[in-house]
């Protein structure tokens, strides 16, 4: 039994333009980061995945969704070496019909092992609709996968040729969410925790009495703490990251996004971390003291 779908919301999305010179910030990974301080969205989240596919040999879909917010699948965690994830780009109201009833081929069915290029499919599709967008997160067998397909013309994408049935997605990126849409979530590892804050006096404080509490026995008292701890949080599970690979996290977990300053985040990385590592081709952050 699928879980119940959230309500799409009916704001528009900000306009999808790189920043000038690749990111004001001289980060070329932050090139899509929204200019207002409206924060998290699915395209941070889908160049996140993309750029930790980069980083290590297996990019861990669970570790991912998780640091995100959303439920870990026990199907990827069953899976294991066997797990194909592949992303498929659509529109929000194509995306509402696939999650009832699956994927049908007309001309074929394209999918990719790479997220920023069904991202920029997500993106052109939407803007020709005129509708939002959506990015459906598809989990195959590598043992058991669909008769009728074969490899397309882009790199890592695949044309099937055959009916894909719901039960293959297990996640959907909308435009502020990523919204799990597997048939079983598995209690370990925990979805990280939204902080929420609210306006008093001129500035953001938590609406939970401080000291409010975190995973891993951590806690805080103010914006700034949160944002601390935070970006310790996801250096300690990834290691080594790109900021936009923080940046995602941070804007999925706090609620108002507009609470979070960019720049607040850049000069939280800047102060924990040493120098950046240049590696693939971006450059990548590591906690002070940890190589």
């Amino acid at each position: 039994m699928r879980n119940p779908r959230v309500p799409i919301p009916s704001a528009a999305p900000e306009p999808w333009r790189k920043r000038r010179k690749g990111a004001d910030y001289g980060l070329k990974d932050l090139a899509y980061l929204p200019r207002r301080r409206c924060g998290w969205n699915m395209t941070l989240a889908a160049q996140a995945y993309s750029l930790r596919r980069t980083a290590v040999e297996r990019a861990d879909l669970n570790v991912w969704a998780t640091m995100h917010g959303a439920p870990a699948s026990a199907r990827w965690a069953e899976l294991g070496g066997r797990a194909l994830v592949l992303w498929h780009g659509t529109s929000a109201p194509r995306a509402e019909k696939i999650c009832q009833v699956g994927l049908f081929p007309r001309k074929g069915i394209w999918a990719t092992a790479e997220p920023a290029l069904a991202h920029s499919f997500t993106r052109g599709r939407a803007t020709a609709h005129e509708a939002r967008s959506a990015t459906i997160v598809l989990l195959f067998d590598r043992d058991d996968m669909p008769e009728a397909f074969e490899p397309a013309r882009e790199p890592e994408t695949i044309r099937f040729r055959s009916r894909i049935g719901p039960e293959c997605i297990e996640y959907v990126l909308w435009d502020d969410r990523i919204e799990f849409a597997g048939a079983r979530p598995t209690a370990r590892p925990r979805p990280w925790g939204v902080a929420r804050f609210k306006k008093a006096g001129g500035r953001w404080v938590a609406r939970s009495r401080p000291p409010v509490r975190m995973s891993g026995g951590r806690s805080y008292a103010t914006l700034g703490e949160w944002l601390e701890l935070s970006v310790r949080r996801v250096l300690e599970e990834l290691g080594a990251a790109a900021a936009l690979e923080i940046f995602s996290p941070l804007y999925a977990t706090i609620d108002p996004p507009r609470a979070l300053c960019h720049d607040d985040v850049l000069e939280t990385i800047r102060r924990l971390c040493g120098p950046p590592r240049t590696a693939g081709g971006h450059r990548r952050f590591r906690l002070r003291g940890r190589g």
